[in-house]
């Protein structure tokens, strides 16, 4: 099975180090970031892997033109669903996608039986946050008549993690040329009446999103290399 990286991206909102580096190649612990998605992929047996990637992207292929089983495929920055379309003519059958940012330990070889046994078209994986709410929730009956109060609750949601199982049928439904956002994607294989599944994922999972985030995750995995 094949894995696509979508890198494609400017890296706004991890200024000022992204002026100099495109985000893959920023540090976490002793591996780049696109390192540690790279070993997560073969560890589950995804050996054929396309980076999506800019003209800044350059740079991540002079690093890692070497790497067994890679190929680099150039897009503008499209958006997250946009820049798929590099890879269509590149992939014939079903795939796994992987937002550049992300760096997790779930069973992929797990969420992709589940999505080949559900006859999805797309599956995201998600993950279960609690959201604090700072106010006593009221639960009342159209009339007024309050049922009960729960102060600060937490709320549970379930959120896009960034990594999905594909069907090359997608393709179909990506606007071409245009900067197009997965979650118009998603919205439009639902109004075809495709089967789009979640499938909710546990263990480690760093979003590296914003400066802050990045800051905070690499005093995770300094930790994890112990006193140097």
């Amino acid at each position: 099975m094949k894995g696509v990286i979508l890198a494609a991206g400017i890296g706004k909102r991890l200024r000022p180090f992204t002026y100099l580096f495109p985000k893959p190649l920023l540090r976490l612990g002793d591996k780049t970031i696109i390192e540690h998605i790279l070993n997560w992929l073969n560890a589950n047996d995804i050996k054929e892997i396309f980076i999506v990637i800019n003209s800044q992207g350059r740079i991540i292929e002079k690093v890692y033109h070497d790497y067994p089983g890679l190929t680099f495929v150039y897009s503008k920055p499209l958006g997250t669903a946009g820049q798929l379309l590099a890879v269509k003519d590149k992939v014939k059958e079903t795939f796994v996608i992987v937002y550049c940012d992300v760096i997790t330990n779930f069973s992929l070889k797990e969420m992709i039986s589940f999505h080949l046994k559900s006859s999805s078209i797309f599956t995201i994986a998600t993950l279960e946050l609690s959201h604090p709410i700072r106010y006593g929730v009221i639960t009342s009956t159209k009339e007024g008549r309050i049922k009960r109060w729960d102060e600060k609750p937490k709320i549970k949601v379930k959120v896009n993690s960034g990594i999905y199982v594909a069907e090359p049928k997608i393709f179909d439904y990506i606007k071409p040329n245009e900067v197009y956002h997965m979650n118009e994607l998603v919205n439009e294989l639902l109004k075809a009446g495709l089967n789009v599944f979640s499938y909710n994922i546990e263990g480690e999972y760093y979003d590296i999103g914003t400066l802050e985030d990045y800051i905070n995750i690499c005093k995770i995995f300094d930790k994890k290399l112990g006193k140097i």
